[in-house]
């Protein structure tokens, strides 16, 4: 199986492809889909989906895993991101791709064992699962996190 991860946002939006075999994990592929700030917010839209829409044509990943909507103190931002995910649920629904939603404190819980990890915690365990050498963006690791995660919940179901 194919998990796409998506670290949505409208000034950067991380993602992460895995394969998932059993109990094994593959990297395939991660990256920051950065957005121009000086262009409006419409224009990044339709970037962030060209983008996403790219990136599901070449790998053809089976399922998305997307990180929830949360409301912090920051409501401005939270309208944002809700934006960013939007797109690229539509993205993904246009692929007949299945959206599987994962809160963040979940997926820290998950792939570290403390909700409140920090991200440096975080993308240290996802190199280690994923046996990457090199450096990953914050964007791409947590994308990457949401992927494995969604990968560890459906081998527990049996998926």
């Amino acid at each position: 199986m194919i998990v796409l991860g998506i670290d949505p946002g409208l000034r950067k939006t991380g993602y992460g492809l895995i394969e998932k075999t059993g109990q094994s994990y593959k990297f395939i592929s991660a990256g920051t889909i950065k957005l121009d700030q000086s262009d409006n917010v419409h224009d990044r839209l339709i970037k962030l989906y060209n983008e996403i829409e790219k990136i599901i044509e070449h790998h053809h990943p089976q399922c998305m895993s997307l990180e929830k909507a949360f409301v912090g103190k920051n409501v401005k931002s939270a309208f944002m991101i809700g934006e960013a995910r939007a797109v690229c649920i539509v993205a993904a629904k246009r692929a007949n791709i299945p959206i599987y939603e994962y809160a963040t404190r979940s997926v820290k819980q998950g792939i570290t064992g403390f909700g409140g990890a920090e991200k440096g915690s975080v993308k240290h365990m996802v190199k280690l699962i994923l046996n990457i050498k090199g450096d990953l963006s914050d964007d791409a690791s947590d994308a990457l996190a949401l992927a494995i995660f969604h990968g560890n919940i459906s081998y527990q179901r049996g998926k």
